[in-house]
């Protein structure tokens, strides 16, 4: 007995040890009796016919990308949502006096409110609560970086002004249940610039907003639109675009300044025009990519690399000028006559006997052997001294004979000088010109009871309608009966297409509706609800996937579908659908790629779920209502295709096969790509100008082949990479390098041919031949240059001095003429003063005399020497000019034709 009282004292001992347990907090009851009973899938209204006005607010916080080739602009904004939940209200006086509670965004109702123009929700911090007050306001704030599909307009880059619109709407519900207000005044919110970062590339102007309805399929939807107004900050485009072009452009102005017969005024500008060239590439990923509308300054730098290749072009013609020779400009009427009146201005063609032929012919005065005594005086003189000793004699001869050899010589050098005085006035009228061009062009330029649910008809609905519901069963009475699902495809916008993976990315809007044959209701039991918005986890939902589906795609989240009461369900989203689609590119950028969307229930045969369309085909394929269109992509139409198959000979299943065909706009790629390569080949071309023996040609060609060169292996990335074959524009550039490499091989053997040595064999007979005659009467080309000896060894050449009568004499070579020196008395032809050794004298010559003529005996060996010489180079420059024009030719057919098979066939494709 004693001892059960001690254990009954134990007990008491140990139970009055133990802590109470504490009572829960008031914030925990409130949080209770608030969500239970609570659906988050029912719109939080006692009266069903009263719409929930969502009130909203925007604030933009940075402007994180513009993207002109996608059309689209990623912004980082501060969104506020309010509205009021009849169902959370409560007195605070029962709870301690809290006034205002936060709660999971997941545990209560939250509107679907989107962004129409979402393409890609980006990067967001989720915020998983909300605040609730005692009078049942919600208030949803949150961050948002997202991803607008934009109609961006670049044509004024980077001095342009771009117009974004963000629309605010309830995907599923009409007005009539969700209606939509600003939270702040229109004034407040389009001058509120407080939370903008303002220190980047773009400037806040303003964002004004405004309210209206859309209606769609006879249904009005509340949408609120806020206008984003931006300005780009044009400071760093124009320190780094525009100044480094203008400095460029300034350059090859300078460059006039070089004289033209340095030699180097070729290599400075085909330096500047590749330098051009790769800046031009390199700033390609600076420009915003468009593919409707070239920017204006897209333009300003097509135009000035056209600018620099005119300027280019022009310096190889007045070099080419420059190498014509005395005969081939006399020969030329339009040159003889430009010579004639406008080349010795300021200087004249009579400074000296040794360099003008008009000398010899005109000038009268008479001086002691002074430069300027004409040749019919020294003949006068030579006929007069007859007696004098025949060393004399020989010596006065042979000293007429050299004199009037290097006259020869001098002539030429007199009218070349001419001709580069002519030459100098053709391009300071031509740079003069390009200035004024360039000028031109830049001007023009420049609730507190379990009973607050008790009078909520959609409630009341909810509860009957999930009463007893199953969402894992297909919802028909009898099993036999197959599910009709009818499908709906609107592409909004092509947002990525990778030819390397062949993947396709697009943003489409989507709609399904089905019947469900367990969610049906009589209006008049509930107050006459004729359509209600359920949540979609709560129902049952076809399994209809896409086949070629690769990747989930960042897609906004509609949460709710429509049902009515006779048990239609309309199932509304838009969704980013990444995927797998065969891509053709081997007619970049001109290609036209059609890409497939097989809808299809992935478990159920057509015995269960049945596909439809919810249009027309021809609806559909017409439709391109919603299609954001200035982006790269075009989209030409969307084909369907209904079809039945089967895996395995007894289960057969309905798929609906969507082909969305949509071409690429070209200008971009033939803007950045096309006319640069084409600038390129086109100065090879003019290079074949350049003269074959001027010493510039080679070092031209091998700069224009290095340019290329660094230009392909920078346009490489911009190429689109398939593992299977490489498009025709990477054939293109290929052929393009192997012609200039062919290029530069004709170039460096003709240079080869024409470099003059004083050990060049004569021309074989059999070159001659087959070149000069055959090739240049075949091929009609005109010979350049013009053979003839200045000094001849023949005594006949002297046999008209003794008539004392200065004329000249003819030496034929291949149809060509050249004057001879001059003309001896047929007595000095006798007594053959013109041998190469001394002459027999009649009369002893002093030792002095002797040595005299043997020196000058020795000057007429060296020139005779020397002109042998400069014949054999003659005729293998002329040799080579024939060869040069001849490949040339070969070469410009070769590219024209390769030029007009290309341009046909993309012409074709893209007709096609």
């Amino acid at each position: 007995m004693s001892v059960i009282w001690l254990l009954l004292l134990f007990s008491v001992h140990v139970a009055e040890c133990v802590p109470e347990k504490p009572k829960r907090s008031a914030l925990n009851q409130l949080t209770r009796t608030l969500l239970r009973k609570y659906d988050c899938g029912v719109r939080p209204v006692h009266n069903w016919t009263s719409p929930t006005t969502i009130y909203i607010d925007f604030i933009l916080q940075s402007i994180l990308d513009v993207d002109g080739k996608t059309q689209s602009i990623t912004t980082s904004i501060w969104y506020r949502q309010v509205w009021t939940d009849e169902f959370l209200v409560w007195d605070p006086e029962e709870f301690d006096g809290i006034n205002e509670i936060s709660l999971s965004s997941d545990a209560i109702w939250i509107p679907d409110v989107i962004i129409s123009e979402l393409v890609n929700e980006g990067r967001s911090v989720e915020i998983p609560y909300v605040y609730v007050n005692s009078s049942g306001s919600v208030r949803n704030y949150r961050p948002m970086q997202v991803v607008l599909a934009c109609s961006l307009e670049m044509y004024a880059f980077p001095f342009d002004k771009q117009n974004c619109s963000l629309t605010f709407r309830s995907w599923l519900h009409s007005v009539k249940e969700i209606d939509l207000a600003l939270w702040r005044s229109a004034e407040a919110i389009a001058n509120d610039k407080r939370q903008f970062m303002n220190d980047g590339e773009w400037e806040l102007l303003s964002i004004p907003s405004h309210y209206w309805h859309m209606h769609q399929d006879d249904t009005g939807y509340a949408h609120i639109q806020f206008n984003v107004l931006i300005r780009r900050r044009p400071l760093l485009y124009v320190v780094g675009l525009l100044i480094p072009s203008i400095f460029l452009m300034l350059v090859d102005v300078i460059s006039f300044y070089l004289p033209l017969n340095s030699g180097t005024r070729i290599a400075f500008k085909i330096s500047i025009l590749l330098g051009y060239t790769l800046f031009r590439v390199n700033m390609t990923d600076e420009l915003p990519a468009t593919a409707v509308r070239t920017p204006l300054i897209g333009v300003f730098f097509v135009v000035c690399m056209a600018m620099l290749m005119l300027s280019l072009i022009k310096s190889i013609l007045v070099v080419k000028l420059l190498h014509h020779s005395e005969k081939e400009v006399k020969e030329m009427s339009v040159s003889a006559f430009l010579l004639d009146k406008y080349g010795s201005a300021g200087h004249g063609l009579t400074e000296s006997t040794l360099t003008s032929t008009k000398t010899l012919d005109h000038i009268n005065q008479t001086a002691d052997y002074e430069l300027e005594t004409s040749i019919e005086e020294d003949l006068l003189s030579l006929n007069e001294i007859q007696d004098a000793p025949s060393g004399l004699e020989w010596l006065l001869q042979e000293l007429v004979s050299l004199r009037l050899a290097l006259s020869q010589d001098d002539s030429e050098s007199s009218a070349q000088t001419d001709w580069l005085a002519l030459c100098l006035k053709l391009d300071c009228f031509l740079f003069r010109l390009y200035l004024f061009v360039l000028s031109l062009y830049t001007v023009k330029k420049l609730s507190s009871s379990s009973g607050r649910f008790a009078n909520a008809t959609l409630v009341r609905l909810s509860e009957f309608l999930s009463a007893g519901y199953k969402k894992g069963v297909r919802p028909v009475k009898d099993w036999r009966t197959s599910t009709i699902v009818a499908i709906d495809l609107m592409v909004y916008s092509i947002l990525n297409v990778d030819e390397k993976n062949q993947v396709l990315t697009t943003y489409v809007w989507y709609r399904q509706s089905w019947t469900d044959e367990f969610l049906v209701w009589n209006p008049e039991d509930f107050d006459e609800v004729k359509q209600v918005s359920l949540p979609t986890a709560n129902v049952w939902v076809p399994d209809i996937l896409i086949n070629e589906f690769v990747d989930v795609g960042k897609s906004p989240d509609i949460p709710y579908v429509y049902v009515t009461h006779d048990g239609l369900v309309r199932n509304y989203k838009p969704i980013q659908v990444v995927t797998a689609c065969t891509l053709n590119i081997y007619n970049f950028p001109f290609d036209v790629q059609k890409c497939s969307l097989t809808f299809q229930s992935w478990l159920h045969t057509i015995d269960d779920i049945n596909i439809t369309l919810m249009r027309t085909p021809e609806e559909l394929r017409e439709d391109k209502s919603v299609f954001m269109n200035q982006g790269e992509w075009e989209l030409l139409h969307i084909l369907s295709n209904y079809k039945i198959f089967s895996v395995d000979n007894d289960d057969y299943y309905a798929e609906m096969k969507f082909h969305v065909v949509i071409r690429r706009r070209p200008l971009f790629y033939t803007v950045n790509l096309l006319l640069p390569s084409i600038f390129l080949m086109v100065m090879d071309i003019v290079g074949f100008y350049l003269p074959p023996d001027s010493g510039e040609r080679v070092s031209f060609k091998i700069t224009l082949l290095l340019g290329y060169s660094v230009f392909l292996i920078i346009v490489s990335d911009t190429l689109p990479a398939t593992a299977i074959g490489t498009p025709l524009i990477g054939v293109y550039f290929v052929v393009c390098m192997a012609l200039l490499v062919i290029s530069l091989t004709e170039t460096v053997l003709i240079v080869r041919l024409v470099h003059k040595q004083d050990l060049q064999p004569p021309v074989p007979h059999w070159v001659k031949y087959l070149v000069l005659e055959r090739a240049a009467v075949l091929f009609c080309i005109h010979k350049k240059h013009r053979l003839c000896s200045r000094l001849s060894s023949q005594a006949s050449d002297l046999e008209h001095y003794k008539d004392n009568n200065y004329g000249t004499a003819q030496c034929t070579h291949h149809h060509h003429t050249c004057e001879i020196v001059r003309r001896l008395s047929h007595h000095d032809r006798e007594s053959g003063l013109l041998g190469l050794g001394l002459p027999p004298s009649r009369d002893p010559t002093p030792p002095v005399m002797d040595n005299i003529l043997q020196e000058v005996t020795a000057i007429r060996h060296f020139l005779e020497k020397r002109d042998r010489c400069r014949e054999v180079a003659k005729e293998w420059l002329q040799v080579g000019y024939v060869l040069d024009v001849l490949l040339f030719r070969v070469y410009l057919v070769a590219v024209v034709a390769y030029s007009i098979t290309l341009g046909t066939l993309w012409s074709v494709w893209q007709v096609a």
